[in-house]
């Protein structure tokens, strides 16, 4: 008689029990199989999100010199893109920097750009854009966009930097700036002048408007952090009017530009000089750029003839490098003039001398100055398309 027990047999079990396991373990790897095809605009919009922190809130690699102040020779070392201020002034965007970035003679789309904004191997398309409110200006690098893409937008504000203009034009008349024109305080004319700019860093610092802001900050200078001096603005100096200051006929000469350097928080004292140096002295402009008479092309050694104007700009990062990040370090930037006749021979004249000019010797550069143009903010659309 047929044995109807019902038990099963051994090959059954192991088979039934190599097909459990096996569908158990095949369930494990499913959700896996789906993962990068569920989440890749979710990736997408992350890398755009990320991108456009990276450069509003972030300086850029490197620091001191800033990045965006490099020759284009030196582009390889430029580590990271990042357009604010500092690392203090996130969302506040650095002019220079922003125009450097999107400068298509310096940097080439995709592979300039890959490594030092969007980072990562992947090789990503993307399209980054800026666009001031107060200009009906785009600019952007990148591919046209496609249909779908990750996507992220910043809203900002960028800094203009201050200037100090000083017209000479009424001088005659006994203008505002009749100060600092040599007959003033000797009747002896001469036939070298000087101009200096004052820059009292622990003062800049300290007595900022609203609530001391780093945004509304004149900050030619930054502080030292974890060994780098971070941030630091440029500076503009504009004279001009100057054909009105001579008497006789003279030829006037930009003969040289230097940096002195003290860390005496007194007040200069009169006809004397607190400063050591110069820290840097030079006939060659560099690193400063220079233009005289409104010329389009910097001014690339001296001496030079000058007829109306000069306009002296310091690039961001060059005074944080002679102060040193050091907060109480004062700084005179000095233009030396000379007057010559028409065959180079010294020609004595009036002409710019500030070097008796109270309390400090010099044109101080601060918020209280009329001749200042103080620095503003303005709004602005970062956006980062990522495919």
């Amino acid at each position: 008689m047929t044995d109807e027990a019902g038990n099963l047999s051994i090959d059954f079990l192991a088979g039934f029990t190599i097909f459990m396991v096996t569908l158990i373990y095949v369930a494990t790897l499913i959700p896996g199989l789906f993962i990068g095809l569920q989440s890749r605009s979710i990736d997408y919009d992350a890398v755009a999100y990320r991108t456009g922190v990276v450069l509003v809130e972030d300086p850029g690699m490197p620091y001191n010199p800033s990045w965006e102040t490099l020759p284009n020779y030196s582009k390889g070392d430029i580590l990271r893109f990042g357009l604010s201020l500092s690392k203090d002034t996130p969302n506040i965007l650095s002019p220079e920097k922003i125009s450097r970035f999107f400068c298509s003679t310096d940097f080439v789309y995709p592979d300039d750009y890959r490594s030092r904004a969007v980072f990562g191997d992947y090789p990503y398309q993307f399209n980054i854009s800026f666009q001031r409110a107060d200009e009906n200006v785009t600019q952007s690098v990148g591919d046209v966009l496609p249909e779908d893409y990750g996507y992220s937008r910043r809203v900002v504000r960028v800094k203009e930097h201050s200037n100090a203009t000083l017209d000479f034009s009424n001088i005659n008349s006994g203008g505002p700036l009749a100060e600092y024109t040599q007959d003033k305080y000797q009747t002896n004319n001469a036939t070298g002048q000087v101009f200096s700019v004052y820059f009292n860093y622990t003062y800049l610092l300290e007595n900022g408007p609203a609530g001391n802001s780093p945004a509304y900050q004149i900050n030619p200078l930054a502080p030292s952090g974890a060994g780098e001096i971070i941030g630091g603005e440029g500076a503009l100096i504009n004279l001009t009017g100057l054909n009105k200051l001579p008497q006789n006929a003279s030829i006037v000469n930009l003969s040289s530009i230097a940096i002195y350097r003290s860390v005496s928080l007194a007040p200069l004292s009169t006809g004397q000089s607190a400063f050591n140096g110069p820290v840097m002295n030079t006939t060659d402009t560099s690193p400063f750029e220079l233009y005289i008479d409104d010329n389009a092309t910097p001014v690339k050694s001296l001496p030079y003839g000058v007829n109306n104007s000069v306009s002296l700009y310091i690039p961001p990062g060059v005074l944080s490098f002679v102060g040193q990040g050091d907060s109480s370090t004062l700084l005179n930037i000095t233009m030396q003039f000379s007057t010559t006749d028409a065959n180079g021979n010294p020609q004595p004249d009036r002409y710019l001398n500030s070097s008796l000019v109270l309390p400090d010797g010099a044109f101080d550069y601060n918020y209280a100055n009329p001749n200042i143009t103080q620095p503003s903010l303005h709004d602005g659309v970062v956006e980062v398309a990522v495919w």
